[in-house]
């Protein structure tokens, strides 16, 4: 309170701290104003710190239960964006140095015991025990019988620390099969840096297990010790074939995905791949649709989604197979609902117009007259704009959508009709032959008289 009413005084008030500035004379009821204002504002601040502590304290409690939520969508990629990857890192205070990942499976060697999520958790607390005074532990819980560890160091091992450490791996492995009676396998990655490595080391965990049953019992299966593991002529090509097959699932396209299935069998059937080496390839694709699932699973209701997204045990189905029809068998079903999710998905996200575009295609495509500017026209938006939605909603060029949908109509014609070439692609909207016959090529790999004869000669119904 002052009489002067320069504002340099009022200035140097404020920079003071000072919650209001009054000029005598004052009156009683103002002065009391002001400080009934001070004190709410004192009040409301002190209540705003109490809920910050009150939400401190329940995400310290919380805290374990988060990080491994957020690590579990990391290792399946379910957040694509490594910007948020990192953000997120650091608000639930991860910090991922050079590390180990390690995936541990296990079961009860006694009947009727079946709750193996304890064992996880206890070898969890072993591992704190044996390497938590160097390392920092990460633990992700899979299901019930898996769970992965991530062991990270600030700083990256000598070569004698690094032989320690494995020495001390042994050891918690034979300590934890003693002390809880438990079958354990322990496949560990290689080396990493930083949390955006971790899909990948998750990935060479899982290529690890799956050649348990090459080793001994005590032995930890490690990544690195793999690379003398059947390397065959075809293998380049297998593995092309494997991400071409997951690329297509992804996508939803079926008739692609077909045509590879197709292939990788007569790969197989030609490799000198024994069976177990095709055993682990078919249970290594397996995992890889089910991690497609997990991350379609993350976006869909899960309560109607029970069956479609329930855990089957693959390697147990795998084993039982007699021939590599039986193997492709269990992977063209689960290919295919999967699939059929995938594509339930796209055209559920997609939008009101493009669904509307592709409804206009699927009606329309026998005509000539149906190109990116014609339907741009029709649905009165700019063709740029048009072009970049659809390749956005459905991860297709426009041109390609409307190209595989007539092929994929001119091989039922050429299936199902004695209908000539020209004919069948006068149907589906080409009406210059040549042309025709160069596009089915593109597409399907085959002319359209390679096509009808082969699908004769795998007895497809064929007009003659």
């Amino acid at each position: 309170m002052t009489v002067y009413r320069e504002f340099e005084y009022a200035q140097k008030a404020i920079k003071s701290g000072a919650f209001d500035f009054l000029l005598k004379p004052t009156k009683v009821e103002d002065i009391i104003n002001v400080v009934q204002k001070a004190i709410n504002e004192i009040k409301k601040e002190k209540t705003i710190v109490e809920e910050l502590e009150k939400i401190n304290r329940i995400l310290k409690e919380k805290l374990p239960i988060l990080r491994g939520n957020f690590l579990f969508n990391v290792i399946f990629e379910m957040i694509s964006n490594e910007d948020e990857v990192l953000q997120m890192a650091s608000f639930y205070e991860i910090e991922i140095g050079s590390f180990l990942m390690i995936l541990a499976e296990c079961s009860t060697k006694e009947k009727g015991k079946h709750n193996t999520h304890l064992y996880l958790l206890g070898i969890s607390n072993m591992l704190n025990d044996f390497f938590g005074q160097d390392f920092t532990i990460y633990t992700i819980y899979l299901n019930n019988s898996q769970a992965v560890y991530i062991v990270s160091s600030k700083r990256e091992l000598e070569k004698s620390e690094e032989r320690k450490f494995f020495e001390l791996l042994s050891q918690l492995k034979r300590a934890a099969v003693g002390c809880f009676n438990i079958d354990l396998t322990l496949a560990v990655s290689t080396w990493g840096r930083g949390i955006i490595q971790l899909p990948d080391k998750y990935k060479e965990c899982i290529d690890a297990i799956n050649y348990k049953f090459y080793f001994n019992e005590e032995d930890i299966i490690y990544y690195k010790d793999l690379s003398h593991f059947f390397m065959y002529v075809d293998d380049k090509r297998l593995k092309n074939l494997k991400n071409e097959i997951l690329m297509s699932v992804r996508y939803g396209n079926y008739s692609n995905v077909n045509n590879l299935l197709i292939e990788l069998e007569e790969t197989l059937k030609k490799s000198k791949a024994d069976k177990q080496y095709i055993f682990n390839f078919y249970y290594l694709l397996l995992i890889e649709i089910d991690m497609i699932k997990a991350q379609l699973s993350s976006t869909i209701n899960k309560h109607d989604n029970q069956e479609m997204f329930a855990s089957i045990d693959y390697f147990n189905e795998i084993i039982k197979c007699k021939s590599l029809s039986e193997l492709s068998n269990i992977l063209r079903v689960s290919i295919q609902r999967t699939i059929e999710e995938v594509q339930k998905h796209n055209l559920n996200k997609m939008g009101s117009l493009i669904k509307k575009v592709v409804d206009y295609i699927k009606e329309n495509y026998h005509s000539g007259e149906i190109s990116l500017s014609d339907i741009s026209e029709k649905f009165f938006v700019s063709p740029s704009y048009l072009s970049r939605l659809f390749k956005k909603e459905t991860g297709k060029n426009l041109s390609d959508f409307i190209n595989e949908y007539r092929i994929e109509k001119a091989k039922q014609l050429l299936i199902t009709t004695d209908l000539k070439t020209y004919e069948v692609a006068d149907r589906v909207g080409i009406p210059d032959p040549h042309y025709f016959s160069r596009l089915f090529k593109r597409y399907t790999g085959y002319s359209p008289s390679e096509y009808k004869e082969g699908a004769k000669q795998k007895g497809e119904k064929v007009s003659e």
